[in-house]
C-alpha cells in the first residue's frame, strides 16, 4: 500500500485525529464549526483527472474510492447561492444527494440559516449530530406509516433533542395515520406539516380544492397540535425529460399548485398557519432557473447541482464543475485478448482490462457513469463494467499499469454514493477529510441512526 504523504497529513494538522483512509480523518462532527471557521480553506482550482487518479493510487491502497473535490464543491455551491441572492429565494439542500453527513455540513455551513432537505428520517440522527441545533430539516419524501409511528414514540431524534422537523404528509390516509397516534406520542407540540402537492408527475400528492379543504377540515380540531409550517411542490417532470419546453411547463404547473394551495390555505386555514409565513419549496437541481421572477416558491432544493454537472443530458448547466469522482484499481491486465471476445475489428489493438469493481459502478447499464480517464477507455463486450467478477474495459496500449486507478463521473447518487461507505474530501491534491455514508438499510434497526 502507497503511504499517505507527509503533505496529506500536514494538511489535516489541527482537524484530523487517526491515522486516515489509514490516516486523516475529520470527524463529521467537527466539519460544521471547521467549514464555518474557513479551516477546511476555500476555492482553489478543481483537479484535474490526471491529478485525480494520481492521488488514487497515492491514497487508495488498492481499493475502489470516491474523491469529492472541495474545490468544484465550492465554485458549484457559489453558483446556487448567487442564483439565490438575485432572485429571493433561499438554498435547502438536498442531503439525499450528499449521502455523508460531513459533507451536508460542510455544505450548510455556507448558508445564511442551517436548512436541509432530508428524505429519510433513518438519515436524522446523524444529521443532528453534526449541524446546529437550530437546523431546520424538511422532509423531502413522506414517510412511510411505520416510519412515522417510529418518530413519533422518540425514534430517529431523543424526545429531549432540540430540533425542528416538518412532516411530509402527501395524501389523507397518511394524516389520518398521523392523527391516530398523537395522543400516543410525547413529541412536543405542535407538531409541523408540510404538504406535498401532486405537480403532474409520478410523485403523487395532494390536490388543491377538494382534497385539500378535506385536510383543512381534519387539522381544525387539533390545531393546537398540529401547524401547517410549508407546501412542497417539485417539478419531477423536469428530471425526467430535458427539452426545454417540457421544463417549462413542469415549472409552471408547479408554480399554478404553490400558489393555488396558499391561496386556499389562507383563505381557509390562516389560523393554522406559522406566523412567520410558510415556506414554499418548489424545484430541485434540473429546472431552478425555470423559477427566476416566479413568487410561488421561497425555498429550492438543489442536491444534484452540488456534485453532478450535467447530470441531465442538454440542461443548461455548463458553469457548474464536476465534484466526485469514482476512482477504480486496475486488476488484470491479460498479454492477449481472450479468445470469442466479439470484438469490431478497431478493438483488436486495445489492451483488455479489468478493474476492481465488480458489477460497480453500473449495474450492467453503463450509461450511468462514464469513464473519463485515461482517454480512449470503451466497455469491453460482452459484460463491460457489468461483469460479476471485475469490470471489462478495453484501454489504449500503454495507457495503464497495475496498480493504476480509472476514474470515473457518475450521472446520479445511485451509482455514486451508494456504493461507498465513506466519501474522501480533497482539495487541490491534499486529503482534507473522510466522512462516514449514511447507514445503508437494516444496518440501525434499533432507529437511533447507529449500528446495532
Amino acid at each position: 500500500m502507497n503511504a499517505i504523504t507527509r503533505r496529506d497529513l500536514m494538511a489535516c494538522s489541527g482537524l484530523l485525529g487517526g491515522a486516515a483512509l489509514g490516516g486523516c480523518k475529520l470527524r463529521a462532527q467537527d466539519t460544521y464549526t471547521a467549514a464555518a471557521g474557513g479551516q477546511l480553506g476555500a476555492g482553489g482550482q478543481p483537479m484535474s483527472l490526471p491529478a485525480i487518479a494520481a492521488l488514487a493510487r497515492r491514497i487508495g491502497g488498492g481499493e475502489p474510492l470516491a474523491l469529492i473535490d472541495l474545490a468544484a464543491v465550492d465554485h458549484n455551491c457559489e453558483i446556487l447561492l448567487d442564483w439565490s441572492r438575485q432572485t429571493g429565494i433561499a438554498w435547502r439542500p438536498a442531503y439525499k444527494t450528499l449521502q455523508a453527513a460531513g459533507l451536508l455540513a460542510y455544505v450548510v455551513s455556507k448558508l445564511d440559516q442551517p436548512r436541509v432537505m432530508i428524505h429519510h428520517l433513518r438519515n436524522l440522527p446523524d444529521a443532528l449530530q453534526v449541524l446546529p441545533a437550530d437546523t431546520d430539516f424538511m422532509l423531502g419524501y413522506p414517510p412511510t406509516v411505520g416510519e412515522l409511528a417510529a418518530y413519533l414514540q422518540g425514534a430517529y431524534a431523543p424526545l429531549d433533542a432540540p430540533h425542528r422537523l416538518r412532516i411530509n404528509i402527501d395524501s389523507l390516509p397518511l394524516l389520518e395515520a398521523l392523527l391516530a397516534q398523537l395522543d400516543q406520542s410525547r413529541r412536543p407540540r405542535p407538531l409541523e406539516l408540510v404538504l406535498e402537492l401532486d405537480s403532474g408527475g409520478p410523485r403523487g400528492g395532494l390536490q388543491p380544492g377538494a382534497e385539500l379543504a378535506r385536510l383543512i377540515e381534519r387539522l381544525l380540531p387539533v390545531r393546537r397540535q398540529v401547524s401547517i409550517g410549508g407546501l412542497l411542490c417539485y417539478d419531477v417532470l423536469a428530471a425526467a425529460d430535458a427539452n426545454a419546453a417540457t421544463r417549462l411547463l413542469a415549472a409552471q404547473t408547479a408554480q399554478g399548485q404553490l400558489d393555488r394551495a396558499r391561496r386556499q390555505l389562507q383563505e381557509q386555514a390562516a389560523h393554522l398557519l406559522p406566523a412567520g409565513g410558510l415556506i414554499s419549496n418548489g424545484p430541485g437541481s434540473a429546472n431552478y432557473r425555470n423559477w427566476t421572477g416566479s413568487v410561488a416558491a421561497n425555498e429550492f432544493s438543489a442536491g444534484s447541482a452540488i456534485l453532478f454537472a450535467n447530470y441531465l443530458d442538454n440542461y443548461d448547466d455548463g458553469s457548474l464543475r464536476k465534484a466526485m469522482y469514482l476512482c477504480a484499481p486496475v486488476l488484470r491486465l491479460p498479454e492477449r485478448l481472450l479468445a470469442g471476445l466479439p470484438l469490431d475489428p478497431a478493438d483488436l489493438g486495445m489492451q483488455l482490462t479489468f478493474i476492481k469493481a465488480g458489477g460497480w459502478p453500473t449495474g450492467n447499464n453503463p450509461t450511468l457513469s462514464k469513464l473519463v480517464y485515461p482517454a480512449g477507455l470503451r466497455e469491453a463486450p460482452p459484460y463491460g463494467r457489468g461483469a460479476n467478477s471485475s469490470g471489462m474495459l478495453l484501454s489504449p496500449p500503454g495507457s495503464l499499469a497495475l496498480g493504476d486507478y480509472v476514474v470515473e463521473t457518475a450521472q446520479q447518487v445511485m451509482e455514486g454514493q451508494n456504493y461507498f461507505g465513506a466519501l474522501v474530501a480533497v482539495r487541490e491534491e491534499r486529503v482534507l477529510a473522510h466522512w462516514a455514508s449514511v447507514p445503508r438499510w437494516g444496518g440501525a434497526m434499533d432507529r437511533g441512526g447507529h449500528e446495532a
